[in-house]
């Protein structure tokens, strides 16, 4: 491919469900998303390699799946500190060797001060002191006018973060929806028969439930979240315009991971298998290429770095060059790309309310969890005949080869990509790994 070095613009948005674009849903709104799809690929099954904030933004910044990065968690988790450091090679570094003004404004998470991770320009809006959305807006202004002020001789890649929609949830003036009643979730009765006890638990937890009571007016208050986030969503993309930028700018949008809202009678996140937190919004708009349309192969965002990368025309070197990378059509037909993946690997460890680790593994047609904690259980779903994952059918004999195939799948993955056993992650030795350089900042994401 070309060997011209074109900006790239990286957009984040925090807790997001897939389902809630526009385009796919008549209950949010979200034009400018719609509008980069329509420029650009929407990638229909991007999955995170873990639905939590700091093992999932981890995966953004290095292309490795947590475990590769000793990251199962967020640090300050049941007294862990694994964090990402300079000791790994982070995309923001792989820019910055290649020349660019590197940048990145919004919520970090990362424990490690961004300056040390490749970042020339930070601002990481944190301290939360009014909503969330007024945070946002201060992050969409302070990137356009780094867009503006960027030497037209200098390519740069921006990270742009933004904390919505995450909770707190909050009705931002201006953009609530119209309506004040939604659409349940398939799985919203879901008695969670056959599943881990401590699901049972944390549906029925006072936090955890969703009630038909609590359930409109939370949804409202997201949604609206949502159509804000897409509003700045459009400042940037205006920005990059006007600076006369849009055909030299790759521009790449997806969440750190989803939520419930509702799904599975539960809200919010936490150690649970569901689409609903590890399903996330992909969409990628290359620079001076015809990539268009959907593409729904079976994606993992622990691609997306190096993806960034090569569609910026830097060569990748080092530990990058093994990256994997998500199926572009330019990039396919170049020869460059690699083959749609029959399946993607996920993982979870610890939320705040739990440590139940598990390791999955998701086809089209299947996903088989497997915890390795203190639960040992498997959950088998058939996709294709239960798509919102009500019915666990792991200990039906019709299945057993399934799962046989899928266990070793999931087993020969986990060994190749250096996974431990429970006793290592909770040994001493590998909680404490790091805690010595980490920044204690989760006070500043302490709302979020």
């Amino acid at each position: 491919m070309s060997t011209r070095r074109r900006n790239v613009i990286l957009i984040l948005s925090d807790q997001m469900q897939y389902r809630r674009q526009g385009r796919l849903d008549p209950e949010s709104s979200t034009p400018h998303l719609d509008g980069l799809a329509e420029a650009g690929v929407d990638f229909s099954h991007c999955f995170v390699s873990n639905p939590q904030c700091t093992p999932s933004r981890t995966s953004l910044l290095t292309g490795l799946h947590p475990h590769e990065a000793g990251v199962m968690t967020n640090y300050g988790f049941f007294d862990h500190a694994g964090h990402v450091d300079d000791t790994h090679d982070t995309v923001g570094q792989a820019f910055a060797r290649a020349g660019y003004r590197t940048a990145y404004f919004g919520k970090s998470h990362l424990g490690f001060p961004l300056q040390r991770l490749g970042y020339d320009v930070v601002e990481d809006h944190g301290g939360v002191v009014g909503g969330l959305a007024e945070v946002d807006r201060s992050i969409a202004a302070d990137a356009c006018d780094f867009i503006r002020s960027a030497p037209p001789d200098r390519p740069f890649f921006l990270t742009v973060s933004f904390h919505e929609p995450h909770p707190p949830f909050e009705l931002v003036p201006g953009f609530e929806p119209a309506q004040e009643s939604f659409a349940r979730p398939a799985s919203m009765r879901d008695p969670l028969d056959g599943r881990p006890e401590f699901q049972l638990r944390r549906q029925r937890s006072d936090e955890g439930v969703m009630t038909e009571g609590r359930y409109d007016d939370e949804v409202r208050r997201y949604l609206s979240m949502i159509a804000h986030l897409d509003s700045l969503v459009g400042d940037v993309v205006a920005g990059v315009r006007e600076a006369g930028a849009w055909d030299d700018t790759v521009v790449a949008f997806t969440s750190d991971h989803g939520d419930l809202m509702g799904a599975h009678g539960m809200r919010l996140k936490g150690t649970l298998p569901y689409d609903e937190l590890f399903r996330v919004p992909l969409i990628v708009k290359g620079a001076g290429s015809p990539d268009l349309g959907v593409v729904d192969d079976l994606v993992s965002n622990v691609a997306i770095p190096a993806t960034l990368l090569d569609l910026a025309g830097v060569t990748r070197t080092g530990a990058w060059h093994a990256r994997s990378r998500l199926p572009m059509p330019s990039l396919v037909a170049a020869g460059s790309g690699e083959a749609a993946p029959e399946m993607v690997f996920a993982q979870h460890y610890a939320a705040y309310w739990g440590v139940h680790p598990f390791r999955l593994v998701r086809t089209r047609e299947w996903k088989l969890v497997q915890y390795y904690g203190p639960d040992r259980s498997l959950e088998l779903y058939d996709l294709r005949s239960d798509p919102s994952e009500q019915r666990n059918v792991v200990d039906e004999p019709d299945h057993a080869d399934v799962v046989a195939s899928l266990a070793g799948a999931l087993d020969s993955w986990w060994v190749a990509t250096g996974g431990r056993d429970f006793d290592y992650y909770e040994s001493e030795g590998f909680r404490r790994a790091g805690a010595s350089d980490l920044l204690d900042d989760n006070v500043k994401w302490a709302m979020t």
